[in-house]
């Protein structure tokens, strides 16, 4: 469900998601996400193989977005996003993660 590395070539850390992403498996998402944030400047998040998401999902991603941004790290997603992610983020209302403000916000770029 969770596969980290880092990529050597480019230092970056890569975290690939896979599977159902849900509350019942958020402790363990956090857990990973947190490992990949102290080991990364610069991690990315491999989210094409997403199957399903709830809203627990999106706030542990958009929380350990902000957290990269204030600690000075980059959190970016790779690749494209899966259709079920694209629409968990449209109907949540998190397209604009950081709010109007933030240039960097984690879905900029994805979702268009």
């Amino acid at each position: 469900m969770f596969h980290f590395n880092m990529d050597a070539a480019r230092s970056v850390g890569v975290l690939s998601l896979n599977g159902d992403l849900t509350i019942r498996n958020a402790a363990e998402l956090k857990e990973a996400m947190s490992q990949a944030m102290d080991q990364s400047k610069q991690l990315e998040l491999n989210l094409t193989e997403v199957e399903r998401v709830d809203l627990t999902t999106l706030q542990i991603l958009c929380s350990a977005h902000r957290t990269l941004l204030k600690n000075g790290k980059t959190l970016t997603i790779a690749g494209t996003l899966s259709p079920a992610l694209r629409d968990a983020v449209q109907q949540a209302g998190f397209v604009q993660c950081g709010g109007d403000k933030e240039t960097s916000g984690l879905w900029k770029g994805v979702m268009n």
